[in-house]
């Protein structure tokens, strides 16, 4: 009598490499889709937004490009100048001159040198018009978000003896490792997020790596994008500039700007 137990052995392990084969097609053929729609309808939001943007500079005349840079000039001018009319701390950002620094009254009164920075494709499609109609006047900050506290307090409580008094300078030395990591919403509806760095290196790792604060954003921004693409809805498009300054800079400009500050952008 023939023995068939190897060519059924066989059998079974084909039926089940095949089987894997095709689950692999199917999830690839998913994913590449999800991603064609994630895409499809990314574009769609990015283009609906400069639309919504164009709309709001409506009925102005035309600008030469070659005069964009003196319409940057100009807005960043007027800009300030109504920032300095305020009788709050402002904040005023040149991406050019790599500066960020906080003004009272038009007179700056801590300045920081911006060591990295990147902004959304969103901010290099804006004509004149657009640009001056978003920055020709300061921004409003609607809400703060950070990975420490802005106006942190504690209560000290007096040692009782010696060895208290030793244990609370111990204690009071040991420097803890903070995520410096903080963002703000503005008024004309796009996000400004810094971050405290020692390095450009460093800041490239971190954001990266998505450390703390940055990486519950991030899984925040995915899972809206996912649950979008489930309902072929388009997701929320919210334009970005971030910018990387030294740490203990980053915090306390952070802690000196008011929650309702004005803001004043130049790119």
């Amino acid at each position: 009598m023939k023995d068939h137990s190897g060519e059924g052995f066989e059998s079974l392990f084909e039926k089940k490499r095949n089987g894997v084969k095709i689950f692999a097609v199917i999830f690839f053929i998913v994913i590449i889709g999800l991603t064609s729609v994630y895409t499809y309808l990314s574009i769609g939001v990015v283009r609906d937004r400069m639309q919504v943007a164009k709309s709001q500079a409506e009925g102005t005349a035309p600008v030469d490009p070659s005069l964009i840079d003196l319409m940057k000039e100009k807005a960043w001018i007027e800009s300030r100048l109504k920032m300095a009319a305020s009788d709050s701390v402002g904040l005023s950002i040149d991406l050019e001159e790599h500066m960020i620094q906080l003004e009272l009254k038009g007179v700056v009164v801590m300045k920081s040198k911006i060591r990295d920075f990147s902004t959304s494709g969103f901010f290099r499609r804006m004509d004149g018009n657009v640009y001056f109609n978003m920055f020709g006047s300061p921004l409003t900050i609607e809400k703060f978000e950070s990975s420490i506290e802005k106006n942190p307090f504690k209560v000290v409580i007096a040692p009782k003896n010696e060895a208290e008094a030793e244990a609370a300078v111990v204690k009071k030395d040991s420097v803890p490792d903070e995520n410096v990591f903080w963002t703000v919403k503005f008024d004309r509806d796009f996000e400004l997020n810094i971050q405290g760095i020692d390095s450009v290196a460093e800041s490239q790792k971190k954001y990266q790596l998505g450390k703390g604060f940055e990486f519950e954003r991030d899984l925040k921004n995915i899972a809206s994008s996912f649950e979008h693409i489930l309902k072929f809805s388009k997701p929320v498009y919210t334009p970005e500039i971030l910018i990387s300054i030294p740490e203990n800079e980053a915090k306390s400009i952070l802690r000196a700007l008011p929650r309702k500050a004005l803001v004043t952008i130049k790119i």
